[in-house]
């Protein structure tokens, strides 16, 4: 069998923890050689714990570096400028981004000429469920790599890269949905755990049903409500508050952060 890549993370937050969760647990059948950063010594340690055969533990960033083949470069963008500039990368390396606010060309910059810089858009999901993964521009081994554990979408220019990578900062708010119709059912006396149970069931069923449609069916199941039904009521009341404006203008002022981030 060919050899498979040794994968190393640059970062050991949690992205990296779901990332490489999933790659052990969901795609043992290709157990590809990980090595993660020290740098949160808990994260690192639990995931060594879990999969001891195949993470090592590197001593620092370097040594990431160094032992990688694919270098993924998962730290917090504040601080990324910094951290690829320290790091001595080889002409062969194939890098990966996952910093929201660096492109490509800022991360060549930072680290100089490499084979390969990928921009790629993971989700915490990705550790034990087939979510979408982003990656630009198109990589045929990186979505081999990464298909494991994601359904791959590739992105066909930078600016479609950030219409999807906008979308990341509605995950706390789609969970603050959930628990505030939680907060609700427990008012009405309904148990938490019960209520968790009901409303998470809930929103996953929608979804499924929605990932079966096209636009214009997911068109017509947000327009066409029973006249006087109770599902017209609720979507009047939002509408009315605003509701579906709020979630545009958010996304639309992510989308201009990240437009103007990334191009300084």
């Amino acid at each position: 069998m060919k050899k498979l890549p040794t994968l190393g993370f640059i970062g050991t937050g949690a992205i990296t923890k779901a990332l490489v969760t999933g790659l052990c647990s969901r795609a043992a059948d290709v157990p590809y050689p990980i090595v993660i950063s020290p740098r949160n010594a808990k994260n690192a340690a639990q995931l060594k714990a879990d999969y001891p055969d195949q993470i090592t533990i590197a001593e620092n960033n370097q040594a990431v570096v160094d032992t990688a083949d694919w270098v993924i470069l998962a730290v917090h963008p504040n601080i990324g400028e910094d951290v690829c500039r320290s790091l001595r990368f080889r002409s062969d390396h194939k890098v990966i981004n996952l910093m929201f606010d660096k492109s490509i060309e800022q991360i060549r910059d930072f680290i100089g000429e490499v084979d390969t810089i990928l921009f790629m858009i993971p989700l915490t999901f990705n550790a034990f469920t087939d979510g979408p993964i982003v990656l630009y521009p198109a990589n045929d081994e990186a979505a081999t790599i990464f298909g494991h554990i994601g359904r791959i979408i590739f992105a066909d220019d930078p600016d479609q890269a950030l219409v999807y990578d906008t979308f990341s900062g509605c995950v706390t708010s789609l969970f603050a949905v959930m628990d505030s119709l939680i907060r609700w059912s427990e008012s009405k006396g309904v148990s938490s755990d019960d209520a968790a149970a009901y409303i998470t069931r809930f929103f996953n069923a929608v979804s499924q049903e929605a990932s079966s449609l096209d636009r214009g069916g997911i068109h017509t199941m947000a327009t066409v409500s029973l006249e006087n039904g109770i599902n017209l009521q609720a979507l009047n009341h939002i509408g009315h508050l605003g509701g579906f404006e709020a979630w545009q203008g958010a996304m639309e002022n992510i989308y201009t952060r990240l437009t103007s981030t990334q191009s300084e």
